[in-house]
């Protein structure tokens, strides 16, 4: 009854609403419902019930996303999705209400597993079907058009060892030739299937030291004081300069942040020449620049991705958040071990100090069973309206460390308990969210959290799967038997060169323990596509390679060494492509 008291003052009636119906006499008998039953009919109603209600009939849809409506509903499940909708909507002349729509329904296709398609693919450059060369950017300013003109590069002998960079907006960025040629990379666009290939231009002999990050919309490679940037919708090319070297990148639309060697900030926009100096006095203390950790590189730790900066001389970790839908807005994140151990963040609007957020360790240390080794800050986005994980780390509860004390059942893990501190940038707050993987998850696991949800991966399983979990309230070990967990697998698409989802019979025995309570289970091998057996075993053997698991509201990858499994969540990735001239080519998936 409180929440319900609640949720209705949030969905209060207001001041200047329309008290009548929003029907007319043609209407169902819901339709024609006064404003104030719709609002008790939503209390019933949970995101899910929602978006299937959205595509019910067009009275009900256009009801629940008025004015009226939608903004609270926005504000009750998702904080910060409606500032970041009126922000891009305006923008682009977009109805919000509909963007809200279009919003909700790929978060519920997300948190339900239910792909739409997938693709299993290795990242390689011989005779390469899938997708198309794309040759918009000009051979003198770094693009690429035969893979013959890339020095080193033999496509058809030898064998290659490609690495993962960076996925973003439906693109995964990736080497050839990892540690051979460095300054060529691949970028592979999933929604156009077109592949864009980038060579760093004038490198003069240079074979190290090359900086990379990708955007929704720019592509970028720098080394020395020179950056290169390709824009990735536009198929163009801009390049600048700085006055010291460049340690980091990050971008964000049409927007650059630099960072270099003694954490000096420039901000640069794509087109323009000069990159504008930030001064950061009262900050941080400038200073020479390193690594805040070698994770990615040490096996056995969690693999985070965006790693961030420390500043050599004080031990002050750094990072830096580009604001998605504001001009010339970025944040700085700082963390100081000792003597306070604070985080904070430094809203920068057109160059200078907005406003400042922190959480010192008296806001964190009930909810936090020290002591927790928060040795590492990266900025990761973990939904599509806001939110960003700042820093992680594994912790042990007092069940962990007295095996004897263990309640049954328990998500508890061996290995500890994954806690993450993010922030918003729309609602300005912190938030402490605690996953408890279960037993069966080593601390070789990969995971993404997204929309208040983590997805894992075992590494040390042979099965495969890809399981998404609820946070847990706070410390103790918690698990949501309640449900049955649905399992699904791919099956290849008789209309196109695709796989699509099939869900398979989960039979809730010892063997599948670890799949019980979760949202759903994606099992990474298809019935097509499965590895050759052991005969002593029914379980395919253990793939081999670094594993990384990323994506957002339209995809979700596994990367496996040196190839990927790509779930599209909605109608992303064309089966056909149209080439020049018109003509569309049916492509078959290399295997």
């Amino acid at each position: 009854m409180v929440i319900m008291k609640s949720l209705l003052t949030q969905l209060r009636h207001p001041a200047n609403a329309r008290s009548s119906s929003f029907g007319d006499a043609k209407s169902d008998i819901v339709s024609r419902l006064p404003f104030e039953l719709h609002l008790l009919i939503l209390l019933y109603l949970g995101e899910a019930d929602v978006d299937s209600g959205l595509s019910v009939c067009r009275s009900w849809r256009r009801i629940w996303l008025s004015e009226e409506i939608w903004p609270k509903l926005s504000r009750q499940w998702y904080p910060g999705l409606e500032e970041h909708i009126r922000m891009s909507a305006v923008d682009d002349g977009q109805d919000a209400g509909e963007v809200f729509r279009k919003a909700l329904h790929k978060i519920q296709r997300r948190r339900s597993g239910k792909f739409t398609s997938a693709l299993h693919y290795d990242m390689c450059v011989e005779s390469d079907q899938f997708f198309t060369m794309s040759k918009g950017v000009p051979t003198s300013e770094g693009g690429v058009h035969s893979y013959s003109d890339v020095d080193g590069l033999e496509p058809s002998f030898g064998k290659h060892y490609p690495r993962f960079m960076i996925y973003k907006h439906g693109r995964i960025a990736w080497w050839p030739e990892a540690y051979v040629l460095p300054y060529f990379a691949i970028v592979d666009d999933l929604r156009t299937r077109k592949r864009r290939a980038y060579l760093f231009p004038n490198r003069q002999g240079e074979t190290h030291g090359f900086r990379t990050a990708m955007g929704d919309k720019l592509f970028i490679m720098a080394r020395g004081r020179t950056l290169h940037a390709w824009h990735l919708e536009l198929d163009l090319h801009r390049s600048t300069e700085v006055s010291e070297d460049v340690v980091r990148c990050i971008t964000e639309g049409e927007t650059a942040l630099i960072i270099t060697k003694y954490a000096e900030i420039f901000l640069w926009r794509f087109g323009l020449q000069e990159p504008q100096h930030i001064d950061i006095t009262g900050f941080y203390e400038k200073g020479l620049l390193g690594a805040a950790q070698l994770h990615e590189f040490i096996p056995g730790h969690y693999i985070s991705h965006n790693p961030g900066s420390r500043l050599l001389h004080s031990g002050t970790l750094l990072d830096f958040i580009i604001s998605p839908t504001e001009e010339n807005v970025f944040f700085i994140i700082t963390f100081t071990s000792n003597p306070l151990r604070e985080l904070r963040v430094e809203e920068i609007r057109d160059g200078k100090r907005a406003r400042t957020y922190s959480l010192e360790r008296s806001k964190w240390s009930d909810l936090i069973i020290e002591p927790v080794d928060f040795t590492n800050l990266r900025w990761e986005k973990v939904d599509s309206y806001g939110g960003y994980c700042l820093m992680q780390a594994i912790f042990q509860t007092p069940e962990d460390l007295n095996p004897a004390t263990t309640r049954e059942p328990s998500c508890s893990s061996r290995g500890g308990n994954l806690v993450s501190v993010c922030f918003n940038i729309y609602t300005k707050t912190f938030t402490i969210p605690h996953y408890h993987q279960k037993e069966i998850h080593s601390h070789q696991s990969v995971y993404q959290i997204w929309n208040s949800r983590i997805c894992v991966s075992d590494a040390d399983s042979l099965r495969g799967f890809i399981l998404s979990h609820r946070p847990c309230a706070g410390v103790p070990p918690c698990r949501d038997d309640s449900h049955s967990t649905p399992l699904y697998t791919t099956v290849p698409n008789k209309r196109n060169s695709l796989f699509r989802r099939q869900q398979v019979p989960l039979e809730e025995d010892e063997s599948n323990l670890e799949l019980i309570g979760a949202d759903f289970a994606l099992d990474l091998y298809s019935q097509s596509h499965r590895p050759p057996v052991d005969s002593a075993s029914v379980d395919p053997p253990l793939v081999p390679g670094i594993r990384k698991l990323v994506g957002d509201d339209d995809f979700m990858l596994l990367v496996i060494g040196e190839s990927y499994t790509a779930w599209s969540f909605g109608n992303e990735i064309p089966g056909k492509i149209v080439a020049d001239g018109g003509r569309s080519l049916w492509r078959n998936l290399i295997r």
